[in-house]
């Protein structure tokens, strides 16, 4: 599955003129897949005159997907006169007949988006349609990476901070870092930067801020890395809510081809949207048993809300903290797979990296643990192929994990 088919799509609304049940029927299969929840998915029995009326009575949407069975001149005739009762920026994909390259390149010299030959599969609606709004919001090729912890203390914001130094520095990709928490939030300590202002108005200048205001609350870090840390409003203060938070995050991925999220302080509904957005998802956990367990829950609530699709890679932090860990081995049988990446109990690098408020990223001592973390920065990325990342197998004592985690898989 690509990368802008496995996330949520945005907001808009996509019209089908059928002629063909069978086609009808696909489209209308959309509006079950959860990539389309906020996708508004219309299908009407007939062509493109029924398009051609439709449209001069109400306003056209991002997409219009029409099905004809007549390919000629004058089928190209009645495009031109859709084309000016349809507001600008709508994007038109035709369904026909049969394989014509003739015609192809007329209706893309036309400004057509693309020509389908029945029967088309869902699979290729959801292709063609996810393209054509992902790349009306400037966002093709831009991903966005989402880091959770499974539950507080188990370092998730370290492990947001290393990916994105890991991706810009070592891929030398442009990455944003970026803070969901507010004044809760700490991962601009590492970084030696205070936040250049609240959330809220972070998320206000994300709607309707200049250029030039969304370049103030951004801090650079090096060439290819930089922040957006926000802070100062009280720390009860209720979050932004979701649609806010995402046309911030919508604004800087049309700069930005990674941004690196910590989901860490950021509320329930924005936390659910953003995992729902994200190319890829990066859950993170200790290997004491109750992180396991939400591990393992979390792991099941993304599935869920991803359609059953699981982009997601698993970071062990502080491993060789206690000796109560749970094994390497009934880790990987709890949660049916090896992690991702193994970082060790190493406090001394860490707690330096936050007194100097320098990045542990550019410690030569972490050196092994960025190494650690480089299958995941480069399947995050999607720049490198996925490296053969070693975690240690060594069986830390038999502890029944399976037993001891209780309930049934969802």
């Amino acid at each position: 599955m690509s990368d802008i088919t496995a996330s949520l799509l945005p907001a808009s609304r996509v019209d089908f003129f059928a002629l063909d049940d069978g086609t009808a029927a696909t489209a209308r299969q959309l509006a079950a897949d959860w990539r389309f929840a906020r996708v508004g998915v219309q299908v009407t029995q007939g062509g493109i005159e029924a398009a051609i009326a439709a449209y001069s009575q109400v306003a056209s949407p991002e997409v219009i997907i029409i099905e004809t069975n007549d390919i000629s001149e004058n089928f190209i005739a009645q495009l031109g006169q859709l084309a000016g009762t349809c507001a600008e920026g709508t994007d038109a994909v035709i369904i026909g007949p049969m394989n014509d390259v003739h015609l192809y390149r007329s209706l893309v010299g036309m400004g057509v988006r693309d020509y389908l030959v029945r029967p088309v599969s869902e699979t290729d609606f959801v292709n063609v349609i996810a393209k054509a709004l992902v790349d009306k919001r400037g966002l093709a090729g831009a991903k966005l990476v989402s880091v959770i912890g499974a539950k507080g203390g188990v370092g998730a914001t370290t492990v947001a901070q290393l990916l994105a130094w890991d991706i810009a520095e070592n891929f030398k990709q442009k990455t944003m870092l970026m803070d969901c928490a507010g004044s809760a939030g700490s991962l601009g300590i590492a970084y030696g930067l205070e936040p250049m202002a609240p959330r809220a108005e972070a998320v206000r200048i994300g709607a309707s801020g200049t250029e030039d205001d969304v370049k103030r609350i951004i801090q650079s870090v090096t060439d290819h890395l930089s922040l957006i840390v926000c802070g100062g409003e009280p720390m009860l203060t209720d979050a932004p809510d979701a649609d806010g938070f995402e046309t911030l995050v919508n604004r800087i991925m049309q700069k930005y081809p990674v941004v690196v999220m910590d989901l860490s302080g950021a509320g329930q509904a924005t936390q659910k949207r953003m995992i729902s957005r994200s190319a890829h998802i990066v859950l993170v956990t200790t290997p004491m048993l109750p992180s396991l367990r939400n591990c393992r829950t979390l792991m099941n609530e993304v599935r869920h809300l991803r359609g059953g699709q699981n982009e997601t890679d698993i970071v062990v932090n502080m491993h060789g903290a206690s000796s109560d860990e749970v094994s390497a081995k009934d880790i990987k049988m709890a949660l049916e797979r090896d992690p991702g990446a193994v970082i060790p109990y190493a406090p001394k690098i860490f707690v330096a990296g936050e007194t100097l408020g320098k990045p542990v990223g550019q410690s030569k001592s972490a050196a092994d643990i960025m190494k650690s973390l480089a299958g995941i920065a480069s399947r995050a990325s999607g720049l490198a192929a996925a490296a053969d990342v070693k975690t240690d197998k060594k069986d830390g004592g038999g502890l029944g994990f399976l037993k001891n985690l209780g309930g049934k898989k969802k």
